[in-house]
């Protein structure tokens, strides 16, 4: 007890100290950056914000995963990610943990990426039987004499892993996110000033935590893309949406080697100017994949997110499959990084790609309407109050048929009707092929659908040309939610 009061006594002293004497006081100064999500068209306006608060005081760059998959110039690369990388050294990044997507091509493109880099990979919460896959719980940064803890956790919504394709996460072992984070936070507290925990477990994951556990001072955020800035009982959240559309910043007021304040504010990037070398960067990375830049079709008007979805589906629906296969019904899932609109002019073949950055395939065959009614039932119910799926309890798969998700009281999904289609029939279907190997029963893919042999890129190239390059925007939502009171 007399040890607590003798510390909060000098911390009192030194508050009263330096408020006499403000040239007595420095800044260390934290940018978080969240699901950038290979945006490097933002990056040259990071690399001037960085410049500009290291005019005024020591600064570190910290990342909460989700860099990669968004953007063809980084992600269709010789080697794929790694241009992303390159870009996150020369702005200066110190310390990022792993998010869902930098999963997505395999264990091999993942280490490609870890090797690149200059900064810090952390990830408490995942393991691995590779030796080249080197990525620590937790660094502590000591900077103008202050420890700065930082522990990385990624999320495990999608069945004790994190969202993606089974085959993404083949090499690697996941422990609980909210548990590694609590462990390597209370662990590593005792001897840091100031802890951060970098999360990849998106918004609600990160509130619940802030409530119970307070061994972190900040929680810098990703996953859900959400615009968050909060304290919560003395845990700050903080959350920068997607795409390098906001930085948060944590302004670190220290006196001789103790902290005494902290302020946090959010920076909208389009009011920065761009740094003239980092920008310059950007034109030479894109001067190397020309390709991208070819002009594929012509937007005759602004296409919302709904029509790029329905441009999409439609793609599926008009390709010309082998055998004369015709589709009835066509589905494509509308979550993750996929645009979310296109504005009126040209379409260049990089648009496209971006539109699917995963290089979907699709499948085609028949099923009944239940089957379409049981996998849209279950994704709209997925996850549970202590795991929440970040993309359920909405409308996740848009297709060409107009259909209803009945919603109770409680937001489960009861049912969903289709009023164009016969329940008693099957009908021939196309969709894109995250939804048959994630979201439909094993044994109907097995019976009922076959691989076309075709990229989803493929047939929106196809129906873009097939249009005579101009695509009038069909922007109808044809699927919607109705609650029904119990």
């Amino acid at each position: 007890m007399l040890r607590r009061i003798f510390f909060s006594l000098l911390a009192l002293l030194l508050v009263v100290s330096c408020a006499s004497q403000p040239s007595a006081t420095t800044h260390i100064y934290i940018l978080s950056t969240n699901d950038i999500h290979a945006n490097i068209d933002a990056m040259p306006q990071l690399a001037q914000l960085v410049a500009d608060y290291a005019t005024k005081g020591e600064v570190l760059l910290v990342d909460s995963g989700d860099r990669i998959s968004g953007n063809a110039f980084v992600d269709d690369a010789p080697r794929s990610g790694v241009p992303m990388i390159e870009l996150m050294n020369i702005v200066g990044y110190d310390v990022v943990t792993l998010g869902n997507h930098e999963f997505d091509k395999g264990s091999a493109t993942l280490v490609d990426m870890i090797d690149t880099t200059t900064f810090t990979t952390l990830c408490a919460n995942v393991t691995s039987d590779l030796e080249e896959f080197n990525v620590a719980p937790y660094t502590i940064v000591e900077v103008d004499g202050i420890d700065i803890g930082f522990v990385g956790v990624v999320g495990i919504d999608y069945g004790g892993r994190p969202l993606g394709s089974d085959a993404a996460y083949r090499d690697f072992d996941f422990t609980s996110d909210v548990e590694a984070a609590k462990l390597w936070c209370s662990d590593i507290a005792p001897r840091c000033d100031f802890v951060v925990l970098l999360s990849h477990m998106g918004y609600d994951m990160d509130l619940s935590l802030a409530k119970t556990f307070t061994s972190c001072n900040w929680i810098a955020g990703g996953h859900s893309h959400d615009i968050v800035g909060e304290d919560v009982g003395g845990v700050y959240i903080s959350q920068n949406r997607k795409s390098l559309d906001y930085v948060t910043i944590a302004d670190i007021e220290v006196c001789g080697d103790a902290i005494v304040g902290v302020e946090y504010r959010q920076q909208s990037l389009k009011d920065v100017a761009p740094n003239r070398d980092v920008e310059e960067h950007v034109a030479r990375l894109k001067r190397l994949s020309p390709e991208l830049s070819k002009i594929e079709g012509r937007a005759m008007d602004n296409l919302t997110h709904g029509g790029v979805a329905n441009f999409t589906v439609a793609s599926l629906a008009n390709y010309p499959y082998s055998g004369g296969f015709v589709p009835e019904v066509s589905f494509y899932h509308i979550g993750g990084v996929r645009l979310s609109s296109i504005a009126k002019g040209d379409i260049t073949r990089g648009d496209i790609y971006n539109n699917d950055p995963f290089r979907s395939t699709i499948y085609v065959g028949e099923i009944t309407v239940e089957d379409m009614r049981r996998f849209i039932l279950d994704k709209y119910n997925s996850g549970t109050p202590a795991q929440p799926d970040k993309e359920s309890h909405y409308i996740y798969f848009y297709s060409d048929v107009p259909y209803s998700i009945i919603v109770g009281e409680d937001g489960e999904a009861r049912d969903v009707s289709f009023p164009t289609l016969d329940a008693q029939r099957t009908y021939r279907v196309a969709m894109c092929s995250y939804i048959a190997e994630s979201y439909i029963d094993k044994g109907v893919v097995a019976r009922c659908l076959r691989p076309a042999n075709v990229s989803v890129r493929e047939a929106m190239t196809h129906y873009l040309c097939s249009l005579g390059g101009e695509l009038w925007p069909d922007n109808e939502v044809r699927q919607c939610e109705v609650l029904i009171t119990e």
